[in-house]
């Protein structure tokens, strides 16, 4: 039997052909296509390597429900996934969030530099780096999670290092293409989908090209309870306690449309010599519209219901409510090129080196108006927490959808352009030895410079315009689909704000209080712009020696490497400092060194058994957006009759933040056994001498108290925990239930640092689930494919509340995925996925369960869809 292309070839009795001199008789010789291709591919990437290292690979990513890379790495054993707005955004990896995203080999950055997870008015990670690659432009992904001194420094948690298909890797002319409708059941809109890549050989293979593009479109909606000020503490009966203090009833409605595109170049002359040139384009647009009714239950509080933990759970406001509105539009672009060279001078000396320009640029505007009621139309609202998964409400006492005593009290015509800009450069050598031990020497260095900006622009606004004069601006929202059940009480229309009519402070021109403000004049000068405005740039110089070792010890085989690592680091943040109303140019320096070594060892006992044993020093920098030396004040405070009652907020950064630091020890214990199959079990321990978090401290600015947050130093902790991976196809299993197969992966991870809450509870390090699970469920057989795909993560802590005190977790999320396909020829496919078929709840709360911070829904999504290969 000849083999197929992109087949993998494997002995009788399932352990893979180890020499390319094996030859397989046809008895012996069985062709492994579809999951169980990318699965064993997977597999011999881990085999293989020397160090820590899992991997999926080619249909792998295609196969499974995801959307994004980001999605795709949460099956990996140790890899946490964050959500935002129901998409997978970002990762942590083994509970940390500090990692390296290597694209063909080279760092790609987002518009906010290292670290960004894009720029977002709701201050989450919706707009990840992750989440603006798709899955279909790839062609595997590896997670280093003990690099070598060879690797990239930065990573604290691992190292994604992202591959796309090449032209050479799969030779002659292929043609794939795809497409698909996606339908969000909460927004009731469908969307599209589609893929199409060409890639062609020529020159007897010695040169190929291919050029690939994947687009979609998505209507996404968010429903649910978000509390923005989160929880306050206040005394009530002479006893401490925290409450929410400011429900939103919010409804989120996204539409989206993303672009992504690969061109690659390839040739391989023959003469050793191997050089690549490829770019890489990826283009984010979304037109966001949210809407809210708020008010603050911890005023005019009367019959409060307090937990056993001291939380308010129900009672009645004597306040006022408000209906909101924003409209919020972003472009997010990021775009990438490099040429690849390798070059094998000699039987024992290698070269090889490559140069790499990007540019990732986010512009994004936001209009915002908010509609009050006099305090003197304060009136009770009751309020129960406890009733449904998120409360209910009695806002009977108001008429939210008459103008006639309302006030157009809030506005806001803001925006930002986040701006990052990399240029890199490395060379290695390696030179082999004809030695029994020593294998080879490999020395290398790399350049690296960063350069990112923000530029705001602030319009805050209070017209404080009677909403009956708003004419043409003004319109009645109603939303009867808003969470059916739920939310008993809270009015499902209400007064709110015509888009096109408020998309810009100078389109109230019959109303010169908004259009000739100074802030609408001229928003880049603000206060507020200014105090976010910021230039940051950083220099990176890097070398590298390992020794690379390999010895028959006669009972196995070991192979291994030690190295140590330099990095070299000039920081340059140039922003602004307030002082009243007075704004303050002002630059901060600083140069950072560091020596970093690390060894590993494996030992293959087997064809079957492989031990490794793991160690190394590692250094990840503070993200680019903590390291601004400015200030940014939210026009936020609140007033009674000239005396402040509630203090604004603002956040501010921390230039001269040390670096994270850990010693990281590794071991794995790993057995490949049958056809495909493997079993791993791996430990780990980090002892973390310094990391960063983000803390709310009280500052004052021009005698007004305000609440800032910025990142901070924290003393050493340690992260340790375990992993468990289990793959195996059901071969064993008689026909027709040999098509069956599963993988699992576990990850316990504990942290302890030594920041506690008021009640003396220790915090991990934030983004780290304890227990996480993936499972995958598999039929693989003839024409026929299905999966089931389930993740399940525990708690986890998110930051610390200023206010309270008590740090906010996110909780427990589980999510559960189908896809089937069916090969109607072996050119044509069909396939049908379900996404969050269980309808999962978001979570979070402060300190304590009861204490419900956020809760919101996505809804489930359908896609159905075909593929055709040539």
């Amino acid at each position: 039997m000849p083999r197929r292309a992109g087949s993998a070839r494997i002995r009788a009795g399932g352990a893979p052909a180890d020499t390319a001199n094996e030859t397989l008789t046809p008895e012996q010789e069985i062709v492994v296509t579809g999951v169980r291709q990318s699965l064993d591919k997977a597999r011999a990437i881990k085999r293989d390597s020397t160090q820590f290292v899992d991997a999926i690979v080619a249909s792998d990513i295609g196969s499974l429900p995801d959307t994004n890379v980001a999605e795709s790495l949460a099956r990996v054993s140790g890899v946490q996934l964050d959500r935002g707005i129901g998409e997978g955004t970002s990762i942590a990896i083994r509970g940390l969030r500090q990692n390296v995203t290597l694209y063909n080999g080279r760092e790609l950055f987002d518009p906010t530099g290292r670290g960004g997870s894009g720029i977002d008015e709701l201050g989450g990670s919706t707009y990840g780096l992750l989440a603006l690659i798709p899955s279909e432009l790839v062609s595997s992904l590896q997670v280093t999670k003990l690099a070598g001194s060879d690797q990239i420094a930065g990573a604290l948690g691992g190292i994604v290092d992202i591959n796309t298909r090449k032209p050479l890797d799969n030779k002659g002319f292929h043609v794939t293409a795809s497409g698909g409708v996606i339908y969000d059941r909460m927004s009731g809109r469908s969307g599209y989908e589609a893929f199409g890549l060409v890639s062609n050989t020529m020159a007897n293979d010695t040169f190929g090209y291919l050029f690939s593009v994947s687009m979609s479109e998505r209507h996404i909606a968010e429903q649910g309870l978000s509390t923005f000020s989160g929880y306050t503490a206040f005394t009530n009966g002479g006893i401490r306690r925290t409450g929410d203090a400011d429900m939103r009833a919010q409804q989120i409605s996204d539409d989206r449309k993303k672009l992504g595109a690969t061109g690659v170049l390839q040739w391989r002359p023959g003469n050793g010599l191997e050089v690549t040139a490829d770019a890489f384009y990826s283009r984010l647009t979304s037109d966001r519209d949210r809407y809210w009714i708020a008010f603050v239950p911890t005023a005019g509080l009367s019959n409060p219901i307090f937990s056993p933990n001291n939380v308010l759970l129900a009672g009645t406001s004597t306040t006022t409510p408000n209906t909101n509105m924003s409209f919020y539009d972003i472009e997010n672009e990021v775009w990438s090129t490099a040429i690849t060279a390798r070059y094998q001078v000699s039987d024992a000396l290698t070269l090889s080196g490559q140069v790499a320009i990007g540019d990732s640029v986010a512009n994004s505007t936001r209009n915002y108006v908010r509609l009050t009621l006099p305090a003197s139309a304060a009136r009770p609202i009751r309020f129960d927490f406890r009733e449904g998964d998120f409360g209910s409400f009695d806002f009977s006492n108001f008429n939210l959808s008459d103008p006639a005593g309302m006030t157009f009290g809030l506005y806001y015509d803001d925006g930002r352009r986040a701006a990052t800009k990399n240029t890199q450069a490395r060379g290695d050598v390696e030179y082999a030895f004809n030695s029994s031990f020593l294998s080879s020497l490999e020395i290398g260095g790399r350049y690296e410079r960063l350069e990112s900006s923000v530029r705001p622009h602030n319009a805050l606004l209070r017209p404080n315009l009677p909403a009956s004069a708003l004419t043409g601006y003004l319109r009645l929202f109603s939303n009867s689909d808003f969470l059916p059940g739920q939310f008993a009480g809270v009015p499902r229309s209400y007064l709110g704000a015509i888009e096109s009519a408020v998309g810009s402070c100078h389109a109230f021109t019959a109303f010169p209080t908004v259009s000739q403000d100074p802030a609408c004049l001229n928003p880049s000068q603000s206060v507020s712009s200014l105090g976010s405005t910021y230039d940051i740039n950083e220099t990176f110089w890097n070398g590298y020696a390992k020794l690379n070792f390999k010895s028959d010890l006669g009972f196995a085989q070991l192979e291994g490497n030690a190295g140590v690592r330099y990095i070299g680091r000039k920081l340059e943040s140039i922003g602004n400092i307030l002082a009243g109303t007075t704004v303050t140019p002002t630059i901060f320096r600083r140069d950072d060194t560091d020596f970093l070594p690390s060894a590993v060892a494996k030992l293959t006992f087997s064809d079957d058994l492989v031990v490794r044993l793991g160690y190394a020093k590692v250094l990840s920098f503070p993200s680019t957006a903590s390291l601004n030396n400015g200030i940014a004040l939210n026009n936020d405070p609140v007033f009674a009759n000239g005396v402040q009652i509630q203090a604004g907020t603002g956040s501010g950064g921390s230039p001269n933040l040390d670096a994270f630091s850990a010693t990281q020890y590794d071991a794995s214990i790993e057995y490949y056994f049958g056809k495909e199959s493997l079993i791993s079990i791996g430990a780990f321990y980090k002892d973390v001498g310094s990391f960063i978090v983000s803390a709310l401290s009280p500052e004052r600015y021009n005698n007004i108290d305000y609440v800032i947050g910025r990142a901070t130093n924290g003393q050493n902790g340690t992260v340790k925990g375990f992993e468990v991976l289990y793959q195996q196809p059901f071969t064993f299993l008689p026909a027709p239930f040999d098509g069956f197969g599963a993988l699992v992966t576990y990850s316990y991870i504990a942290s302890q640092t030594p920041l506690k809450d008021p009640n003396g509870h220790s915090f991990t390090f934030p983004g780290l689930s304890k227990n996480n699970v993936n499972l995958v469920a598999y039929f693989d057989k003839g024409p026929l494919n299905l999966r089931v795909a389930y993740n399940w993560r525990d708690a986890y802590f998110v930051s610390l509340n200023g206010s309270s005190g008590n740090g906010v977790y996110n909780d427990s999320y589980q999510d559960l995925a189908v896809t089937f396909k069916y090969g109607v020829t072996k050119n044509l496919e069909f396939r049908l996925e379900g996404i969050n078929l269980l309808d999962s709840q978001q979570r979070s709360y402060d300190g304590f369960s009861e204490a419900l911070v956020t809760n919101v829904q996505f809804g489930r999504v359908f896609k159905f869809g075909a593929s055709l290969n040539f």
